[in-house]
């Protein structure tokens, strides 16, 4: 699971420089292929809460640490579902991994933090699958995790020269301290995601995605055609999208990580990439990625 070193880009292959050892052309961009998708949201509350004070104590010590105060009543008044249990779901969506299927990388994102710290999910998720794929989890980022995962899996592939990605995307919703009832980080549903996805690039730089301040510059990768999902952090146009002329799906609040890509697998489309786009309001950053959604669509 860890890593003490970043991975070393693999050496070009011959004939990639140019004469008298110029560079030669850069690489065209290339899309991700979404080939399988799995969408985890189970019905009725969770698991009633048991009292466990040296539970309850440690709670107490972290949030004073950042001065948040254990909320009890909240905790024990929500059903529990842990975000393991949650991934695992999605993973069963998914449906059964042959080796050669199996990921090399599996990024586990999410914005609102599981409430058990004594399992890691991209330790439990590492052992419900075949091979030894390296798998970490990537948070602090918003409702943005995603697109940030998305980004750090795909350069993980360039540089080891892999080729299957997983991306687990949980929203788990009980929480020891105050949670926010609205706006932009409310979690409604427990839910999970998962999407394997294929990169055919080799070294070619990830084409059709972008992250940053919502300015002009930002949208040159972006693809007026493809059909787009955005998440609720667009939903009322607080931030400036191009002009965009394919099927459009609006996801609302109360799943901040896993809305729009839930979303995702209902537009896939066989005709046509898929952009999924959010705005993080609290940041003020705006991120898109693109996906050939094209075999997922077929199924």
């Amino acid at each position: 699971m860890f890593r003490a070193t970043a991975p070393v880009r693999r050496p070009a292959p011959a004939g990639a420089d140019g004469p008298h050892g110029t560079p030669g052309p850069t690489p065209a961009a290339v899309l991700p292929r979404l080939i399988r998708a799995g969408a985890h949201t189970p019905p009725g509350p969770g698991a009633p809460y048991r009292p466990e004070a040296a539970r309850e104590d440690f709670y107490r010590e972290l949030g004073a640490l950042y001065g948040a105060d254990f909320d009890r009543e909240q905790f024990a008044a929500s059903g529990r579902r842990t975000s393991v249990e949650l991934a695992h779901g999605a993973l069963d969506a998914l449906g059964p991994l042959t080796a050669e299927e199996c990921p090399e990388v599996v990024v586990v994102a999410y914005s609102a933090p599981d409430f058990d710290h004594a399992e890691l999910v991209a330790s439990c998720v590492k052992g419900r699958l075949p091979g030894e794929p390296l798998s970490f989890a990537l948070s602090d980022q918003g409702v943005l995790a995603p697109f940030s995962a998305l980004r750090v899996a795909v350069e993980y592939a360039r540089r080891c020269g892999w080729s299957r990605l997983l991306l687990l995307v949980v929203d788990q919703g009980t929480q020891p301290f105050p949670l926010p009832a609205t706006g932009q980080g409310a979690v409604h549903a427990d839910a999970a995601v998962a999407l394997l996805i294929h990169w055919d690039g080799g070294d070619a730089p990830l084409g059709g995605a972008a992250q940053g301040l919502p300015e002009p510059g930002l949208f040159a990768g972006w693809d007026t055609s493809a059909a787009l999902v955005t998440g609720s952090g667009l939903s009322d146009g607080c931030a400036e999208l191009p002009t965009h002329g394919g099927p459009w799906t609006k996801v609302a609040a109360g799943q901040p990580a896993t809305g729009g890509w839930a979303a995702l697998l209902a537009a896939a489309d066989r005709d046509r990439p898929v952009v999924v786009a959010d705005y993080d309001r609290e940041r003020g950053f705006l991120a898109y990625c693109t996906l050939d959604t094209g075999e997922l669509g077929v199924r």
